[in-house]
């Protein structure tokens, strides 16, 4: 097993990814059909201008914090989760991972289910009415699931190749969506059909925000492989940026021009016919490959020892659960819940740490010593969790009220949040607290490697960071 499928650091001359490479590996991987849910769940209750003008500043935002993310991986050649030990400990990474993979869990079987009910309807048409019992399940489960999984127990290098052909004829296939729109008469729809005041700018941005950082737990898993951090921030960021705005605003028009939110049902509506059965094929199998990739290079920073295929299995079968979920838009919005809640705050205090504490500068060997600077208190930094349980509680107070649970709800809160949103000012607080008691509790202790000591100097935190790995 090569250390492209395990956690080991990837030396430089295993760095294969130039800025096309990434480039086109983050835009294949952000051809998600939820990109469509995305832009449609907020376009009947802005309208055309407001929902293009959010789409566009909220994606380059929110998807600007995930470019910083991933520099970690590219300048260190490590996984997202091994990344993350020097801030929150050997094993307090262990939460990254418990989010990664139950996001995972949750993408996987939305994708699978649209494909589904997508696939569904197209064969219907073509086929006159061609039907047959389970078959929803099997669309589902062979192009949602059971391909994506093939593809990634082969090779995780298969990703690179699959975007490669994917992003093109999908961004063909957009572009086709939109001539529908305005050879069909619709285009006069979406242009006047007004505001059904159902959405604010504010719960717009948050939607925006929370989905574009849901990509924090997968970054780490491909950027190592970037030849360099400059490649890695560019290639990332306008990758994921050119198709993502570009989905979610061609969903949003959809959404104007049919009043469907779903997909499926909009594409039907639109008749696009066997066009639609490429673009959810193609979407499906890329984005679902990207994702059981990162989920099992997750699992594999708790478990090294495991069989990489094995994995694999056992970060997809769960996602089957959502496959029979009722309601697609309610499993989005929890989903993007969780990720807000659970996933910023986190993820703030590491941004934190690395740029403003650390100086971008880490120790590689230390990350795979459980005994080592990284260890903290029994391997969790006690510090960084009580700034992400503050975190947390910002978000609660703010956002609370969108999980409709009467115990998380605050009139105070609703009424800030459509000022300042809940998850960008969740992730501040949680960093900026950080940094204030980090700064404090560990300037005069050896614990997190915060001190540069003679024996650290030059080994690998510093001087030669391609080329270190474990003991």
């Amino acid at each position: 097993m090569t250390n492209s499928e395990t956690i080991l650091p990837l030396a430089r001359k295993d760095r294969h990814a130039g800025f096309l490479s990434i480039f086109w590996l983050w835009a294949g991987g952000n051809v998600l059909l939820t990109n469509f849910v995305s832009g449609s769940s907020y376009a009947l209750g802005l309208g055309f201008w407001p929902m293009l003008v959010i789409s566009v500043t909220g994606y380059l935002l929110g998807l600007a914090f995930c470019s910083w993310d991933s520099q970690r991986s590219a300048r260190y050649g490590i996984d997202e989760m091994v990344s993350l030990r020097p801030t929150f400990g050997y094993h307090g990474s262990i939460y990254g991972v418990v989010v990664l993979v139950g996001v995972n869990f949750g993408w996987v079987g939305i994708l699978a289910s649209m494909a589904g009910s997508a696939m569904k309807l197209v064969v219907q048409d073509v086929g006159h009415g061609l039907t047959f019992a389970g078959d929803y399940t099997v669309y589902a489960l062979g192009v949602g699931i059971a391909l994506p999984l093939i593809i990634v127990m082969f090779s995780q290098k298969a990703a690179f190749q699959l975007s490669k052909i994917a992003v093109p004829v999908l961004l063909v296939f957009v572009a086709y969506i939109l001539v529908r729109l305005v050879a069909g008469g619709y285009w006069t729809k979406v242009m006047t059909t007004p505001s059904d005041g159902s959405q604010s700018w504010m719960s717009a941005f948050e939607i925006i925000f929370a989905f574009t950082i849901s990509w924090f737990p997968y970054l780490g898993s491909w950027n190592r492989f970037a030849r360099g951090e400059r490649i890695g921030f560019w290639g990332t960021y306008l990758g994921l940026a050119s198709t993502g705005i570009l989905f979610a605003v061609v969903g949003g028009i959809a959404t104007l021009a049919t009043g469907q939110t779903d997909p499926a049902l909009w594409s039907n509506q639109l008749d696009l016919g066997l066009a639609a059965l490429v673009i959810i094929a193609l979407g499906t199998v890329t984005s679902v490959t990207h994702l059981l990739g990162s989920g099992s290079m997750g699992i594999l920073s708790v478990a090294p020892k495991w069989n990489y295929r094995w994995v694999c299995a056992i970060v997809t079968i769960p996602s089957i659960i959502f496959v029979f979920a009722t309601s697609l838009q309610e499993i989005f919005n929890f989903l993007l819940i969780f990720v807000g809640l659970l996933a910023g705050p986190y993820w703030g205090i590491a941004l934190t740490d690395y740029f403003f504490l650390r100086g971008q500068k880490i120790d590689v060997r230390a990350c795979y010593d459980p005994k080592g600077k990284y260890r903290f208190t029994g391997g969790v930094n006690l510090v960084a969790v009580a700034c992400m349980i503050a975190g947390m509680a910002v978000w609660l107070f703010l956002g609370g009220w969108l999980s409709a649970i009467d115990m998380f709800t605050f009139s105070a809160g609703e009424s800030l949040f459509q000022y300042i949103s809940a998850t960008l000012p969740s992730m501040i607080v949680s960093g900026a607290l950080y940094y204030v008691v980090a700064k404090w509790f560990f300037a005069d202790r050896v614990m997190g490697g915060y001190q540069r000591t003679p024996e650290t100097v030059g080994r690998g935190d510093a001087a030669r960071p391609y080329e270190v790995g474990p003991r």
